[in-house]
């Protein structure tokens, strides 16, 4: 019999499971912690991506939280590289990656997305995922505390600096796969364009069936133009487990507005 030993948790720090393979994670208690966009986009890239194969990379990748799942719930073979920039978040990603035995599936790497072409090598990835900062770093009060902004804000990084990551790190027919607010749509699509990377994939992502779009989804490839499929709208919330709708409360086991933290 194998008895599971206690996980050892830093002060301020939570031990947080999502999803229906338990992926779990450690987070601060005050600081930055994953939203239901992480979970939404690990789905869709593992959905959409599932002819673009080869290793994947992820751009920004926090707690661990879209990487994990790629490999540990929706059975992405990858290895997926785990870039992610802030030294205290890349040391609680190293320790989740070992927690959820996925040594050399995920392979956390330290470094800054804007010297990809310094940390990788050009054309290797089958596919890149990102759930960069949403918010213009002139736009609004940026957090005092330094994760929250580099998490939150376009302080270390902005969506042309992402798209130029993801440009370089990407084979020829390979793909990208972000999520954004729907407010910045145009831009996003005219970012992509402008780095040859043309939009194959798009979905909106709505709280409710008679709500507007607060998110969008979108999956482009590298040097090749497709067409275009817009996808049927995401609906969060519903008469679902929890609350959510059928679609979303299948990729998770708790609710999240009833784990610690939310």
């Amino acid at each position: 019999m194998t008895v599971e030993q206690p996980v050892r948790l830093e002060d301020g720090e939570t031990l947080d499971s999502i999803g229906t393979a338990d992926v779990r994670v450690f987070q601060r208690r005050t600081g930055y912690r994953f939203t239901l966009d992480a979970v939404l986009l690990a789905h869709f890239a593992a959905t959409e991506g599932q002819d673009l194969p080869g290793p994947v990379l992820e751009l920004g990748a926090g707690s661990g939280v879209v990487s994990l799942l790629l490999v540990k719930q929706f059975g992405v073979a990858g290895p997926v590289d785990a870039l992610e920039l802030q030294p205290a978040v890349h040391g609680r990603l190293t320790r989740a990656v070992a927690l959820n035995g996925c040594e050399g599936r995920v392979r956390p790497v330290l470094g800054d997305l804007r010297q990809a072409r310094s940390l990788f090598t050009p054309g290797v990835y089958g596919q890149v995922v990102s759930n960069p900062p949403f918010r213009r770093a002139e736009a609004g009060v940026v957090s005092p505390d330094a994760e929250r902004a580099v998490s939150k804000s376009e302080v270390a990084c902005d969506a042309p600096s992402v798209v130029a990551a993801a440009r370089h790190a990407l084979r020829p027919g390979g793909g990208v796969s972000l999520v954004y607010p729907a407010a910045r749509l145009v831009e996003v699509l005219g970012v992509l364009a402008g780095a040859r990377l043309f939009p194959r994939v798009l979905r909106a992502v709505h709280a409710r069936v008679d709500a507007p779009a607060t998110r969008f989804l979108v999956q482009a490839l590298r040097d090749q133009d497709r067409g275009l499929s817009v996808r049927a709208p995401l609906i969060v919330h519903g008469e679902g487990p929890g609350g959510y709708s059928a679609e979303v409360a299948a990729l998770m086991d708790v609710p999240l507005a009833e784990r610690n933290g939310g």
